[in-house]
């Protein structure tokens, strides 16, 4: 059940990079990286074709072998998110993914 995940996950993911917040390291990997719906939302809102999303929170949804911690920060194009809660989602003893939520990085003070 691993291995056909990622195997979707390289066929129709997202290229993301993780930066390790202890030691800065990054990794480029495909992973699944969505806006989290919200069906009444307080702005800052943004309409998509699948309607109203956060533009604040993300769910991540990327390979076992890669650990995700909260602090971690998370690339895709222009898009800085900063990790809220990580978790494994396994089945038996088997990791099968990791799940997360994100936040966008505050803007940096010029």
């Amino acid at each position: 059940m691993r291995a056909r995940l990622e195997e979707m996950m390289r066929a129709y993911g997202q290229t993301v990079t993780l930066v390790s917040k202890e030691s800065g390291e990054e990794a480029v990997f495909p992973a699944f990286l969505q806006p989290v719906l919200k069906e009444r939302e307080a702005p800052p809102i943004a309409v998509t074709p699948l309607g109203a999303v956060s533009v604040r929170r993300w769910l991540y949804i990327g390979p076992a072998g890669r650990e995700i911690r909260p602090g971690d920060r998370v690339r895709f194009n222009a898009l800085g998110l900063v990790v809220q809660e990580a978790e494994a989602v396994c089945f038996r003893s088997e990791v099968l993914y990791r799940r997360a939520v994100l936040r966008q990085e505050k803007e940096r003070a010029e």
